[in-house]
């Protein structure tokens, strides 16, 4: 049973290969405890992949003639192309500095046995990272949310890696078992560049925010997978400091190792420091004893000649504290919104009164987030390490003296001073059906109400880091922009003598300018404090976007009109890149979550990304949603991708508090804000601080007739046993919905119907109606006679503007995308005209100009 040597590849490696495999390739060996040796071997196998709903396919025999090419191992290994055999080791640093914002579990039965009362913090956390099959832990910080380890763990791999992902995972030490409180993974590929002149992987020091479950009580949590790592987060629960760099050795045998397996077991680390202990292990770890050796050690400056450790295994070792403001000081910012529509919500809401909770991060979280500033001194006094404590007793004395005069100081601050206003809650609103059809609800926040739209704000503070997320909304715009011309290119090219290959080359052009406009923008612009990341990742977009630009050029000199189909593939794949630079690694801001409450149970969220409502004065870098109207998708916890619980259409602003001025002038024009009394703003306001809303009134509305004309639909999903679907369509625009009648085993309805929405109250001047229109959605259902109806997929359409001034003339049908989550599920052949009506008549709707009379057209539909 002597162990000869051992491989590893993570399942991502293997997914990401032509079909999803790698087949009769030789798998080199290695041994941990024996690295000097180098290959210990080679096995030849088959591994494949399968995500669910992938097809499998069977392996491509090799032709006879290479079968000698097979057993050449050198050519053939279960490694990435252009990766050797024999690789070096290197030494991975993760650095885990200290935590802030961590959720204080709930008390429970425990409080109450005990009568505690005045203890807040039931945690006592500590950091488990994974990386490649190897596990390491920090000491355990003893009853906090905000606690300081200052611990480096240490692993031993091949370099480069065949696992991409490091896996970091803050833990509850509890007597009952260990719980995760949140869950984070650094992806190596986005911080690394394997290229040539490429860097290492690095990260940090940055603060990484942390993302779960809503509750702080595992008992009945049945969201505790988002702690786990295992799906999008759906809640705040704090952040964590972290630092992260990469030393290669300069050849495969420049370690000594440890003979033992202690590679796969948990080291405890360096202890000392006030409040913390070792994490407690049922396993028994064994250490032994070996002889240090020296050999060259190449970092990132290509220095060599540094220590070896003693054996290939996972150390912990205490590291220096960052310095106090190593971050940069914490800035002011505004997050504002306001609520403008809420339709298609969940008829489970029932009648209830719901409101809506603002929050980014742990600002204007509803329950249990504000600390008082005495609690976070003597937080800040808990968090000092017991060397900086001891050091000096009158020195403790006299900085305890004056911690308790400026308690004291506080206190009459927080008279005359009071801290910003947050308006976080929304007041409760009562939801009720939609019109015609009662299949959802909606609150109505229409005219003639007093407070039409309400505003919610929040002041928080962050470090200043919007560099990163201004680069990259540059990037988004640029993909945004390229994807928009690259779909309009490929509708041409379905028509005959169509100018597909002039608007491609429009295309390339815009793109070759947008990335010499980023280029030379970002040599003036300036980063404040960045890291080693940042000023990698500065030369890496510098360097790729050369790259995209000039096969934009070489592109644009080749194409021709029968060449223009594999010139639009080839530019999709330059898409692909930029979408992938525009990715940011570092962001300091968190997310801002939008959720739907019935008193203290949430019943549904939108997570909304910090960098897509980031205000800046370039309009470059403005986030896409900044400062508009958007429609946004509610969905409950847990629920799936294809779900929505409620629709809305919602103001959103995130800026420097310096810039606070812009969330109101950048409201549409129609809307006016509206104050409390100036009474009351002089008492809760201080001063210097602006002023904001508590809700916009609409000084513009017009009345709206909508025409949804449903003729067929194609290629829908099959829902019955016999292959076949009883398919039927609800329509829902604002606060109205209509259903089609339902049509018996057919995969392609043909539906023949106009639904007619009379009277639709919408608000807003012509011309931002006309520019952007708002959507309609069409739901499709499988009818049931037995049961629930069951979804069959949605489709999305902007309806044709017609204004009262011109002359009427008839809808263009078209093809319109049915989707089931992001799987494509058929198309629907339609076409939706909005029609304005004139009430200036005698309190009588005035009808639209007519091109001709009478109003009845023949649509001839050809059936599939």
């Amino acid at each position: 049973m002597t162990h000869i040597g051992s491989f590893k590849i993570d399942i991502a490696t293997v997914y990401n290969q032509p079909d999803h495999r790698f087949y009769q390739k030789w798998a080199p060996l290695t041994d941990p405890a024996d690295t000097r040796s180098g290959v210990k071997g080679y096995v030849k196998s088959s591994l494949s992949v399968l995500m669910k709903g992938d097809a499998l396919s069977m392996a491509r025999l090799p032709p006879p003639s290479s079968s000698r090419a097979s057993e050449d191992i050198g050519r053939n290994l279960l490694l990435p192309r252009g990766m050797a055999s024999e690789r070096p080791w290197a030494r991975f640093h993760v650095r885990i500095y200290r935590a802030e914002g961590l959720p204080t579990m709930d008390a429970g039965l425990m409080a109450k046995m005990s009568k505690v009362t005045d203890r807040t913090v039931f945690i006592d956390p500590y950091v488990q990272v994974t990386f490649a099959g190897q596990q390491g832990e920090t000491s355990v910080a003893s009853a906090t949310s905000c606690p300081v380890w200052n611990e480096e763990i240490l692993f031993i791999e091949q370099f480069p890696p065949l696992a991409q992902r490091i896996r970091v995972q803050v833990l509850d030490d509890a007597k009952m078992g260990d719980i995760a409180l949140a869950t984070h993974v650094l992806d190596l590929q986005q911080i690394s560049d394997p290229t040539r002149n490429g860097f290492n992987p690095t990260f940090g020091p940055c603060w990484v925010n942390l993302y779960g479950s809503p509750q702080n009580s595992t008992l009945g949590d049945i969201h505790q997978a988002f702690n786990q790592g295992q799906g999008e987060g759906i809640f705040y629960r704090g952040r964590i400091l972290l630092a992260l760099y990469v030393e290669v050795y300069s050849s495969p045998a420049a370690v000594v190792p440890d003979t033992g397996s202690a590679p796969f077991g948990k080291v405890k680390g360096a202890l000392g420091k006030l409040g913390l202990r070792k994490k407690r292990s049922s396993k028994k770890d064994k250490k032994k004893e070996v002889s240090v050796a020296t050999s060259g050690l190449v970092d990132e400056s290509g220095e060599a000649g540094v220590e070896v450790p003693e054996a290939v295994t996972i150390d912990i070792e205490e590291i220096h504290p960052l310095p106090e403001g190593f971050q940069g000081q914490r800035e002011d910012f505004l997050l504002f919104a306001s609520l403008f529509e809420v339709t298609m919500m969940d008829p489970s809401v029932g009648t209830r009164p719901v409101t809506f909770e603002l929050s980014i991060g742990n600002y204007g979280k509803a329950v249990g987030v504000r600390r008082s500033k005495k609690s976070q001194i003597r937080e800040e006094l808990r968090r000092r390490s017991w060397e900086e404590l001891r050091s000096s007793r009158e020195d403790l004395n006299e900085e305890v003296q004056i911690l308790l005069e400026s308690e004291e100081e506080l206190n009459r601050d927080e008279v005359l001073s009071p801290e910003p206003e947050i308006r976080s809650v929304s007041a409760a609103m009562r939801p009720q059906s939609t019109e015609y059809n009662r299949s959802f609800q909606c609150l109505s926040l229409q005219p003639p109400s007093e407070k039409q739209k309400p505003c919610l704000f929040i002041w928080s503070q962050f470090e200043d880091h919007n560099f990163r997320l201004y680069q990259a909304n540059w990037l988004s715009k640029t993909a945004d922009r390229l994807e928009i011309g690259l779909d309009e290119v490929e509708r041409l090219l379905r028509r005959p003598r169509s100018n597909a290959k002039e608007r491609l080359e429009e295309v390339l052009l815009e793109l070759v300018a947008s990335c010499k406009q980023f280029s030379s923008f970002d040599d003036r612009r300036s980063q404040f404090r960045p890291n080693n990341l940042d000023r990698c990742r500065k030369e890496f977009l510098k360097k790729n976007l050369v790259f995209l630009a000039r096969q934009a050029v070489r592109a644009r000199r080749r194409i021709t009109r029968r060449m223009a189909k594999q010139k639009l593939m080839d530019t999709r794949k330059l898409l692909w890149k930029l979408r992938l630079l525009a990715k940011e690694p570092q962001t300091t801001i968190p997310d801002a979550f939008l959720w739907l409450l019935s008193g203290s149970k949430r019943l549904a969220y939108v997570r909304i990304p910090s960098y897509s409502i980031l205000f800046s004065l370039v309009e470059e870098q403005k986030g896409r949603d900044c400062g508009r109207v958007t429609t946004l998708y509610m969905k409950s916890p847990g629920g799936s991708a294809s779900e929505i619980f409620a629709k809305l259409e919602v103001y959103l602003w995130l800026g420097l508090a310096k810039y606070s001025k812009e969330a109101i002038t950048c409201f549409p024009e129609e809307f006016l804000p509206v104050y409390e009394e100036e009474e009351e703003q002089r008492r809760l306001v201080p001063v210097g601080q602006r002023k904001l809303p508590v809700s916009l009134s609409c000084q513009d509305s017009r009345y709206f007739q909508l025409r949804c004309h449903l003729y067929q639909g194609r290629g829908l999903m099959a829902a019955d046993d016999n292959g076949l679907s009883d398919p039927f369509a609800k329509v829902v625009f604002s606060t109205q919905c209509q259903v089609t009648r339902v049509l018996h085993g057919t995969l392609s309805p043909a539906w023949c119907e106009c639904l007619l929405f009379d009277r639709v109250l919408l608000e807003g001047t012509r011309e931002e109606l006309q520019q952007d229109p708002p959507l309609i959605t069409i739901n499709i259902y499988n009818h049931n006679v037995m049961g629930s109806v069951k979804p069959l997929g949605r489709a999305f359409a902007e309806p044709e503007f017609k204004s009262v001034e011109q002359y009427y003339q008839k809808p263009h049908l078209r093809f319109y995308d049915i989707s089931m989550g992001r799987a494509p599920a058929g198309e629907l052949l339609a076409a939706f005209e909005l029609i304005e009506l004139d009430y200036s008549g005698f309190g009588e709707v005035t009808p639209v100009k007519q091109s001709m009379s009478p109003c009845l057209y023949l649509f001839i539909v050809h059936h599939f």
